[in-house]
């Protein structure tokens, strides 16, 4: 240990915050590739670059025995700290402020050259200290939002460097206190930037794991649930149903001639009449209601504690709303209408029989030439017109 030398410990340390950077940016760039980016991805990598010129700078300094006349590294940390601020606000979807934390920054870079080292480096020392608390509370709010721990570990290591920095201030403008003030800043930065890489670095991998489970579970061009979703969507409320013996309804609906759709306007268009429809129906139905694209052009509502009279209510407001009038996709104005199936269930629910039993429902209300709602129960069919509800045996 006592061979190795200030500068060794200088290049080993710069060695170590190199390693960290060039780790963070393969995650980064790996990321990058991603279809849907994290927040914030490309403030955070200019963070992370910035950062690391700042060590360089701050090594070269330390070890070239130069004395330069502008103190270049206050400078850096001070840009540093506000393109921090930025990646997390940028993260967090909160863009106000930036301005006047800009014109701070700008004041803060632009004094190096009118004070002299000590008194720039309390100007550094306040400077970071406001903007890390800014990161502090983005940061923390964005972890109590999204149940995101690695947001709340950027926060703690904003939190620290924003305790740190006035205290480091005060050693450095106190007699014969400088070098001290400065260590003190030196180790709690390096503390606080690994601490912010490996906090960013679980906060992105717990983003993409939730996005991964939205996708196992998520029908990616309506945002409704797909078949998986729904089942687990389903297991409390069936499960209360089965206790207290229940009723269940679900309403199968699907598109009518929509092969026609898409072979008169293109599978583009096809896409945006699948997403206003879907639209549509999320909007007539209930927050408790459980809303799931099943197909090509598909969709399965399910109702808890639901009468299937009160089902046929719903599903007959569902036709009228999507055949009424003509979905407005791209200035082009396309009619389109829609054929449902009702079935009900009291108690225990099997999932399955009741998505048959809806589906059945749907195949006679197609027999009965499209645009109607159809229902069955206990081996009697319910067939309506397209110019309002009827009945037939």
């Amino acid at each position: 240990m006592e061979q190795i030398s200030t500068n060794n410990w200088a290049y080993m340390h710069f060695a170590l915050i190199f390693s960290i950077t060039c780790a963070q940016m393969l995650v980064v760039y790996t990321l990058a590739e991603s279809s849907k980016p994290p927040a914030g991805l490309g403030l955070y990598t200019v963070y992370f670059m910035a950062s690391l010129l700042q060590w360089i700078a701050l090594t070269l300094q330390q070890n070239s025995g130069v004395e330069m006349g502008v103190d270049l590294p206050s400078v850096i940390a001070i840009l540093n700290s506000y393109i921090l601020v930025m990646a997390a606000g940028q993260r967090v979807g909160i863009p106000r402020g930036r301005t006047l934390l800009g014109a701070v920054c700008l004041a803060a870079c632009l004094s190096v050259f009118f004070l002299p080292r000590k008194t720039m480096f309390l100007i550094e020392a306040l400077a970071v200290g406001v903007f890390f608390a800014t990161v502090a509370g983005l940061s923390g709010w964005r972890c109590w939002r999204q149940r995101n721990v690695g947001d709340g570990i950027i926060a703690s290591a904003a939190l620290l460097m924003t305790l740190a920095m006035p205290l480091a201030g005060y050693y450095v403008v106190a007699d014969s206190g400088s070098a001290r003030g400065e260590n003190l800043a030196f180790a709690v930065y390096t503390v606080a930037y690994s601490l912010i890489a490996i906090g960013f670095l679980a906060s992105v991998l717990i983003e993409y794991q939730h996005h991964l489970s939205h996708l196992a579970t998520e029908d990616p061009l309506t945002r409704l649930l797909n078949r998986r979703g729904l089942e687990d969507a389903l297991q409390v409320s069936m499960a209360h149903a089965r206790r207290h013996d229940l009723p269940t309804s679900a309403i199968m609906v699907d598109i009518d001639h929509f092969k026609q759709v898409n072979d008169s306007f293109s599978h583009e268009i096809g896409d945006h009449v699948i997403r206003q429809v879907a639209e549509v129906i999320s909007r007539l139905c209930r927050s408790s209601d459980v809303v799931a694209r099943t197909g090509g052009e598909e969709f399965l509502v399910v109702l808890p504690d639901t009468e299937l009279n009160s089902a046929r209510v719903l599903a007959e407001r569902i036709r009228e709303a999507i055949g009424e009038r003509p979905l407005l996709v791209d200035f082009q104005r396309i009619a389109v209408t829609v054929s449902l199936g009702v079935a009900s269930s009291n108690g225990l629910v099997d999932l399955d029989h009741l998505t048959q039993e809806a589906d059945r429902a749907l195949y006679l209300a197609k027999r009965g030439g499209r645009n109607r709602v159809a229902s069955v129960e206990s081996r009697r069919v319910h067939l309506s017109t397209a110019n309002g509800p009827g009945s037939a045996s």
